[in-house]
């Protein structure tokens, strides 16, 4: 079994320096890195690393480096990095990868997991949405599937002066989703510092099993995207943009179906014309 498949299936709870060697085991071409380095670069001891890897089911730091040793052999035997060059360009072999993530999605992400962050963004006055650069597309998705619902998003930026002026307004009423896709955006762990600090609440997506995130964010939703790493769609997250509009519409669907109602009356006084409505 793979490292990150062992990671993303257990439950043992960790320490906070047993998290921060976790982290560091995530990073790229591990296998390679001894045990103590790892330590060195977690700023803890070897004997961390080495409870770790037996807290995970390992024998001892080198069985956990062999799976190490798998994840990166299948990165470069299947991809090489060339776009899709092994796994399929044709359309039937693209699908068949995606029907694979989808497939497994609720292995990564409960039902239970999925309700906990609709209620707390039920309860929120404000939706403040935060990405880097690639992830717009899906921030933006996000956005408009919670106005879809009637509730008030703010999108913020990625300066540091437009993110001042955006997220001020931030309070104990406030959520603050973050999209660490592949990476953390730099801002992130600011951002979610200082939403706890002025009372909110904050929502983390992420596309990498077992990341620990720092500081912790009230809800984690992890889900592995697509296999082939020289090219991962955002299916996965948008899918879930769509599946936390539906966890919120059912918490009180007369709510809802008013505020989409009163949308649709004001697209078609604007001109516009009526849509397929949520499912009830």
């Amino acid at each position: 079994m793979s490292f990150k498949a062992v990671v993303a299936s257990s439950t043992v709870r960790l320490s906070a320096s047993e998290e921060r060697v976790m982290n560091v085991l995530m990073g790229d071409d591990m296998s390679g890195i001894p045990a103590a380095e790892v330590a060195d670069r977690a700023k803890t001891h070897e004997s961390t690393v080495v409870r770790l890897a037996k807290k995970l089911g390992y024998r001892g730091y080198p069985d956990l480096r062999n799976d190490l040793r798998k994840d990166e052999t299948e990165i470069h035997d299947h991809h090489g990095g060339i776009m899709r060059g092994d796994t399929g360009y044709d359309l039937a072999a693209f699908v068949a990868d995606e029907i694979v993530a989808l497939k497994r999605l609720p292995h990564f992400v409960s039902q239970d997991d999925l309700d906990a962050a609709a209620r707390t963004l039920h309860g929120s006055r404000t939706i403040y949405l935060f990405s880097r650069d690639d992830e717009k597309p899906t921030r933006d998705l996000m956005a408009r599937r919670l106005r879809r619902l009637g509730l008030t998003t703010v999108t913020l930026g990625t300066t540091p002066k437009d993110l001042a002026e955006r997220f001020v307004s931030f309070d104990e009423n406030s959520t603050l989703i973050g999209f660490a896709l592949r990476e953390a955006p730099r801002q992130l762990a600011a951002l979610v510092t200082e939403a706890a600090r002025r009372g909110g609440k904050s929502l983390l997506i992420s596309d990498v099993p077992g990341y620990r995130f720092r500081p912790s964010p009230d809800h984690l939703i992890t889900a592995r995207r697509g296999d082939d790493g020289e090219y991962r769609t955002q299916l996965i997250p948008v899918l879930l943009a769509y599946a936390l509009q539906l966890a919120i519409f059912h918490l009180d669907p007369a709510r809802y179906r008013a505020a989409r109602d009163s949308i649709e009356d004001l697209t078609r006084l604007l001109g516009g014309a009526d849509e397929i409505p949520l499912r009830a």
